[in-house]
């Protein structure tokens, strides 16, 4: 399978069968065709996505290439990586209904089927809320609930947890072991955080250019790193400590309408120092993020820049910063690159052979890693990062990792928002914890905290060592 204007093969003769209710759970690293596998079988390429396509899929002996959306959407229900790609109306109730109200249900069924499905994906209290003033994490809430609504006998999940909170992750693993255990449903989810899956039994394939290359069925943490989890097993590195102040906040509250946000927050941002932001979806990680680089306003309290200080933010959506027809432009936005500096920054980000491609139609990992080599193209003296491990395997969060510390080294005061927290203990020299309280200081002083309060989710020992 190729997409319009690609060299490369997206998928290259994959020829698999899952058996019904069955678990697979497909890994590998990024741009690899997880996501184009995905599609695939939800019947958007070619239909929707434009690509040249051999072979064919099917679903109960039902040609997906061939079919009528209308009744792919009834047997299968797919959970899109980016949620924002698949919310389209404007509250909450009406989003998770809008499916089986297409179904042509009864009233009473659409309403019990909504009323269930908010409640396995832990949003039931935002029922009556406007989907636009959703957090990314909340909003893929929203996304899984409305497919569960559907009630389909196959679930595809892409990445389903890259934005829920730790408590999140782990309810969507209870209830996915709910849907196969107890109705027998068809799951295939694609996570690099394999361990929380082990519950399922799944069989896991391992993806590399656009081929199944392994398959491997791991019951324990040492065989997920063996297929490429992600590992803590780093060599410590000499960290430089905390410089000047660059960036601070007193007392600062932010709204959004009648719903208060942070509630009278102060915390000051150093020079060579990562500071860690952890919490609960929808607890003001991002808009913290914003207020420090002056896009969201507070209604009390001031934020102080460093005169003449440079902000450099990443953002939790890609697209939302991405302005060019092509990576190398896109690359060149702060200024022209010779042909040498050029192809060492795509070689460094892993974006060789898709300078000329179209940044949007590049995977999710590729798009943070390029919105992230070119926010630092400027060396910001104040690096904001609003999940950038998102749709990274292995080999490419430790890019990520690098770049943080080689920023800390150079001076930059570092500010990560990630639900990672394993990620977030070794990598961070303070922690931010934005939730029901917040708590701020040493790494090991705020997960003792968290872990006492009956929060251990948000702990890294909760996680393990590989996930």
């Amino acid at each position: 399978m190729y997409y319009e204007g690609r060299q490369r093969a997206a998928l290259r003769a994959v020829t698999e069968r899952i058996e019904p209710g069955a678990a697979v759970a497909i890994t590998g690293p990024s741009g690899c065709g997880k996501t184009t596998l995905c599609r695939v079988l939800a019947g958007f390429i070619p239909s929707l996505v434009t690509a040249a396509v051999d072979g064919d899929a099917r679903l109960d002996g039902l040609s997906v290439l061939a079919a009528d959306p209308a009744t792919l959407a009834a047997r299968l229900g797919f959970v899109q990586q980016d949620p924002e790609a698949q919310i389209c109306t404007l509250r909450v109730r009406q989003e998770v209904g809008f499916g089986p109200q297409n179904l042509c249900l009864p009233r009473g069924e659409v309403e019990q089927r909504v009323d269930a499905a908010m409640e396995a994906a832990g949003i039931a209290g935002l029922a009556d809320r406007d989907t636009p003033t959703l957090s990314g994490g909340e909003k893929q809430r929203v996304a899984i609930a409305s497919i569960l609504a559907m009630n389909p006998g196959v679930l595809v999940l892409d990445e389903p947890t890259a934005n829920l909170d730790p408590r999140g992750a782990k309810q969507l693993f209870d209830t996915l072991r709910g849907l196969q255990r107890e109705r027998g449903r068809t799951l295939l989810v694609v996570e690099h955080r394999l361990v929380p899956l082990l519950s399922l039994a799944p069989c896991v394939w391992r993806m590399d250019a656009g081929e199944v290359v392994a398959h491997a069925s791991p019951r324990s943490a040492c065989e997920v790193e063996a297929l490429g989890g992600r590992t803590r097993h780093r060599e410590p590195t000499e960290r430089p400590g905390p410089g000047r102040v660059v960036a601070s906040l007193e007392d600062v509250w932010v709204d959004y309408g009648e719903r208060p946000v942070l509630h009278g927050l102060s915390l000051q941002l150093r020079r060579g120092e990562i500071l860690g932001v952890i919490g609960p979806n929808g607890g003001g990680k991002t808009t913290l993020l914003r207020a420090i680089a002056g896009l969201t306003s507070p209604r009390a309290g001031r934020v102080w820049r460093a005169p003449g200080a440079r902000v450099g933010m990443v953002f939790q959506h890609p697209h939302q910063q991405i302005f060019e027809r092509d990576v190398r432009r896109e690359l060149e936005i702060d200024g022209a690159l010779g042909a040498e500096d050029l192809a060492v920054l795509l070689r460094d980000a892993r974006l060789v052979g898709l300078e000329d491609a179209a940044p949007l139609s590049l995977s999710q990992g590729e798009k943070r890693r390029l919105t992230l080599a070119t926010t630092l193209r400027c060396s910001p003296d104040v690096l904001l990062l609003d999940e950038p491990f998102i749709a990274q395997d292995r080999r490419n969060v430790e890019w990520v990792v690098e770049r943080l510390r080689q920023a800390r080294h150079g001076g930059a005061a570092v500010a990560l928002v990630t639900h990672d927290v394993p990620e977030a203990a070794d990598l961070c020299d303070r922690i931010l914890y934005l939730g029901e309280e917040t708590f701020l200081g040493r790494a090991e002083d705020v997960f003792s905290e968290l872990s006492g309060a009956g929060n251990e989710p948000f702990t890294p020992g909760y996680w393990g060592t590989v996930r």
